[in-house]
């Protein structure tokens, strides 16, 4: 009868660590997935409440730890059928122009049926980050950039936000 080989002690412990690592590998790769999906289960996202914005005058998109990352002054114009439309051209605390802007768009008195909207149509923030639109220091809204730093988003109030880039 043929006895199964021995090995020496060094690679005994060798095969041990690599039992050891290939566990430990298996179980932060299980954590990586469960734990995404039990912080957002039970979660629903917020509906985008703009509230009586017709008097505001700064925004702000703020990153995850509440920091300002881009800000403008909004500048109004009444359209020909008496919408209020605000937009605001972003720009980095430094100074430094980015290429995006926010827009608000505010429905005429006589126009019951339109909601207000909020528009975000950002480029050059960092990738898949989530941030905050803030008006007026009022948080109106939440987004996450996609993979190149952007977001082009259009929601009405009462929208619920989507839940991957929504605002």
């Amino acid at each position: 009868m043929v006895e199964p080989p021995q090995y020496p002690e060094e690679h005994r412990n060798e095969r041990k660590l690599l039992t050891l690592f290939a566990l430990a590998c298996a179980v932060l790769i299980a954590l990586g997935i469960a734990v995404p999906l039990l912080t957002d289960a039970g979660t629903a996202p917020a509906p985008v409440l703009l509230g009586d914005v017709s008097n505001a005058t700064i925004v702000e998109i703020r990153d995850h730890r509440g920091r300002v990352a881009l800000s403008g002054e909004f500048r109004t114009r009444v359209d020909a059928i008496g919408n209020v439309e605000k937009d605001a051209a972003l720009v980095e605390p430094r100074g430094t122009r980015v290429i995006g802007e926010i827009e608000v768009e505010i429905p005429a008195a006589d126009r019951e049926h339109r909601r207000p909207e909020l528009e975000v149509d950002v480029m050059g923030l960092a990738p898949r980050e989530a941030f905050t639109v803030v008006i007026d220091d009022r948080v109106v809204g939440a987004f996450t950039t996609d993979d190149r730093g952007s977001v082009d988003m259009e929601i009405q109030e009462g929208e619920v936000q989507p839940r991957s880039r929504g605002i």
